[in-house]
């Protein structure tokens, strides 16, 4: 009779650290004394009521390593004094999963939402706070294992990628997949793997020109999310047009039509659509009910009130009154 052998699994290197574990007086000291031993050097500060109570793990998988960081609402500073205490230069790629925050650089602050991933590099001081519960999943990497030339991003002070959009998503989507997978799974034989694929879209991320072993599927989503994010930050310009667009992304009106149509329509319709949906959302808005209609059509971009109101009323079936009568009458 054959003895049955059991194969053991191979897990990837783990280490955790969480405040629960020290006095609450040495929480905030045990926070940034484990996260400046296994992630980046900052200073942190709570402004819940009980303090800080986080939680965080830590994955090497060789080319990067993985965090993943739960905890209440708390900001965390890496100031110049940090910088110089705690070298190390890297790029850190986070995933808010949870929570809303917002993160300053270079003179630049930009908000967080669930599902937004940010690119930054951890040479320069940043502030990053979190206002309220929130988990957060972020890659750890060396420049130089993600590119060619090690200073590839070295002036590069913030990328975004907003979650909800269309292109966002499909760009996001995959990293979160591949983190999750591994996280509740962390076996050594798929670190290779997962390294691959995270640092193939972490470069499609970062450089558009570098499109290595990424699909034609890829590298459109890339070329949509940088239309779509420059509509979002411009739609209340009335010279925003598809020619405006397209020479920002550098691309003919043809080319960009052609990477519009996963929305089933042209770069002029997707914009007008955008100036429609942001009009229909602030004319419900309660914080914005003492605002008239001819100032919210002027703000979504729209140049005259009775463009906007032929327009929405095509679009919806009601007028702008309407629209805005029928939050009143509930």
């Amino acid at each position: 009779m054959q003895a049955k052998v059991t194969e053991s699994k191979q897990y990837v290197s783990m280490k955790e650290g969480a405040t629960a574990l020290a006095p609450a007086h040495e929480r905030l000291k045990y926070w940034e004394d484990y996260t400046a031993s296994e992630l980046v050097g900052i200073r942190c500060t709570s402004y819940a009521e009980a303090g800080l109570d986080a939680r965080q793990r830590n994955f090497d998988l060789g080319a990067f390593r993985i965090a993943d960081i739960v905890g209440n609402e708390h900001v965390v500073e890496r100031s110049m004094p940090q910088v110089q205490r705690h070298p190390k230069h890297a790029l850190l790629a986070c995933l808010l999963m949870d929570g809303e925050a917002f993160f300053f650089q270079s003179g630049r602050c930009t908000m967080v939402h669930s599902g937004d991933l940010i690119v930054y590099n951890s040479v320069k001081p940043y502030l990053f706070g979190f206002t309220r519960p929130m988990r957060l999943l972020m890659v750890d990497i060396s420049p130089s294992d993600l590119f060619e030339s090690a200073s590839a991003l070295a002036n590069e002070s913030l990328i975004k990628v907003d979650g909800h959009l269309r292109a966002g998503k499909m760009l996001t989507q995959p990293v979160r997949e591949t983190l999750l997978g591994f996280l509740a799974d962390p076996l050594s034989e798929k670190a290779p793997s997962v390294a691959d694929d995270v640092c193939a879209r972490l470069r499609l991320i970062c450089q558009s020109q570098s499109h290595e072993k990424l699909s034609g599927e890829e590298v459109a989503a890339l070329r949509l999310l940088k239309a779509e994010q420059f509509i979002a930050e411009h739609i209340a310009d009335p010279l925003l047009d598809a020619e405006v667009v397209a020479k920002h992304v550098a691309m003919s009106v043809r080319h960009l039509n052609r990477v519009f149509e996963v929305h089933q329509c042209s770069v002029t319709q997707w914009i007008w659509r955008e100036r429609l949906e942001m009009a229909h959302r602030q004319l419900v808005d309660p914080a914005l009910m003492t605002r008239s209609i001819s100032e919210i059509a002027l703000g979504c971009g729209f140049s005259t009130q009775s463009h906007f109101a032929r327009e929405f009323k095509s679009h919806y079936g009601l007028t702008p009154s309407q629209h805005r009568m029928m939050l009143v009458g509930r």
